[in-house]
């Protein structure tokens, strides 16, 4: 933006009224043009050694940039007021001084002019006060200019005070009737953009609009929400001065492209200044004129948030749907081919009692995982089917923690894992006793999965202040904080083999997770490489 338009704008940013964005736009080019004439014409004056012509003639044009800046600082009636009496003192001093010195001029005709600009700048009883005012000034003018150029004051005088009256009051009628026409079109431009600004407020995306320069011409409702500023405060503004700078500096590029007279898209997660965030889908195009000039920017952002979760859910749901096929595949059919081939060979005879016995371990381990891991896949897909409903009830801790215990006890004798249990038995919490059964329990044989022979299990319930604690704690293999952060997210795990070979799902986890969430607990979970983990679940107490 170059310096001249600069100063013609002067004052405009947060103008939304059109009639007042004139005005100030109107005065601010009368006080551009008069104080460029003004500041040469003193240097002319200058030149000839008419000096108070020069001070009167230079002041005046410091006078005419003043109220530019009176404008800049948004003091819009004392800006026009400033200009109007400046003016109308200049051609009042300049006419003045010809005539003391006995030159005939009719410089005081210039005021016929401005008592219409006075008409169209001001409202109310200033508009008639200053325009007679200054048809006052004028007639003085007139009479001062006889007396001083020693003219009679006979008929001719008066019939040319006369035709001056005629002509002032022509003006008045001219400047009226534009007025009210001007106003009318206003009225129409202002009907005409509650009915555009009422359709796109109530659209559930951004709309703007912006100029050559990326100042705001348009706003939808959505920017004022989102940016916290008024329309009027964002209209007129530059880009820089509303968008939060991890937003500006990845779209100035596409603005420029656009201005270039090319369509831009974008797809990103963007975080707004009050930290919300949400997946933003939009696009620039160029706004084009007639003659094919590219004269401002359309912006159009979306906010897909839902879309996107969706997606997301999608693509969570097809991971799962593989994950099963490939527990279906392996976890079970595996388990069953061996039962099926060892009954096989005891029917056909090809293996002993004695032979079989010896197996009699190996099919009890492998009928273990395979019940945890069909009792696991029936219940999560009950959950996927018919949501999580949680009944909370008054339940004791000690007894779910010890018929999990009793469940598992064959693997911690095979595995000669130690356990301890310390839960008084009056610990009682407020929860779903059947959830905290399969919460607890997918902890404890994940626990007892990954801790190696000889390790150890010590489980602990205490009540502190509002909160029953459930501490399940083990020596086993831990994991890194990646790996804990994608299980309190209740993602699918990758399943491992135990440190004995046991099998899993990957859904133990994050089905646990899924209903102490619907009892309101609190999962937490610290671990470290090599040197186990430590679950803690928070309930609400009797």
């Amino acid at each position: 933006m170059n310096l001249i338009t600069k100063i013609n704008q002067a004052g405009l940013s947060g103008l939304t009224d059109p009639l007042s964005y004139r005005r100030v736009l109107f005065v601010n080019n009368l006080a551009l043009i008069s104080s460029t004439i003004a500041l040469l014409v003193s240097i002319l004056i200058f030149s000839v050694g008419l000096f108070p012509q020069y001070i009167v003639t230079f002041v005046g044009g410091l006078l005419f940039l003043f109220v530019i800046y009176l404008n800049h600082l948004g003091r819009y009636f004392i800006a026009r007021t400033c200009f109007i009496s400046v003016s109308v003192s200049l051609v009042t001093i300049a006419s003045y001084i010809a005539l003391k010195q006995g030159r005939f001029n009719e410089v005081e005709n210039i005021l016929i002019g401005f008592m219409a600009v006075n008409y169209l700048l001001y409202d109310g009883k200033f508009r008639y006060l200053g325009f007679w005012l200054i048809y006052g000034i004028l007639i003085w003018l007139k009479f001062t200019k006889n007396q001083f150029l020693g003219l009679p004051f006979d008929l001719e005088f008066y019939l040319t005070l006369q035709n001056v009256t005629l002509l002032c009051v022509i003006v008045y009628l001219f400047a009226n009737a534009f007025r009210k026409s001007l106003l009318k079109a206003f009225f129409h431009l202002n009907e005409k953009d509650e009915i555009l600004y009422s359709m796109i407020d109530n659209v559930p995306i951004f709309l703007g609009l912006l100029d050559v320069e990326k100042q705001y011409k348009m706003v939808n409702i959505n920017y004022e929400k989102s940016f916290g500023k008024k329309r009027n405060e964002i209209i007129g503004s530059h880009i820089k001065d509303v968008l939060p700078d991890n937003i500006l500096q990845k779209h100035i590029p596409l603005i420029e492209r656009t201005l270039n007279g090319e369509s831009t898209e974008f797809l990103e997660f963007t975080e707004m200044p009050d930290g919300s965030t949400f997946y933003a889908s939009g696009k620039y195009d160029p706004v084009v004129s007639n003659t094919g000039e590219v004269t401002g920017v359309s912006v159009f952002v979306n906010d897909i948030t839902k879309l996107e979760e969706a997606k997301n859910k999608l693509r969570a749901a097809n991971s799962t749907k593989d994950k099963l096929f490939s527990i279906i595949a392996h976890d079970i059919r595996g388990p069953l081919d061996l039962f099926e081939g060892l009954l096989d060979y005891s029917s056909q005879g090809a293996i002993s009692k004695d032979d079989f016995l010896k197996h009699q371990h190996t099919v009890r381990v492998k009928l273990t995982d395979l019940r945890d891991t069909v009792n696991t896949l029936l219940e999560w897909a009950r959950t996927q089917l018919d949501g999580v409903n949680s009944s909370p009830s008054p339940t004791n801790i000690e007894e779910v923690v010890m018929s999990n215990i009793e469940l598992y006890q064959g693997l911690i004798d095979r595995k000669k894992i130690k356990v301890s249990v310390d839960i008084e038995p009056e610990t009682i919490a407020i929860v779903d006793a059947n959830h905290l059964k399969i919460g607890a329990r997918n902890i404890i044989h994940n626990s007892l999965k990954f801790t190696g022979e000889g390790g150890k299990l010590n489980i602990r319930g205490l009540q502190i202040e509002n909160n029953v604690i459930l501490e399940i704690a083990d020596s086993g293999l831990g994991m890194d904080q990646t790996k804990i952060d994608s299980i309190l997210k209740k993602e699918v795990q990758n399943s491992k083999s135990g440190t004995a070979g046991e099998a899993g799902t990957g859904l133990g986890l994050s089905l646990s997770l899924e209903l102490l969430e619907k009892n309101n607990c609190d999962v937490a979970i610290s671990s470290e490489l090599g040197k186990g983990t430590v679950t803690t679940i928070s309930m609400q107490p009797n």
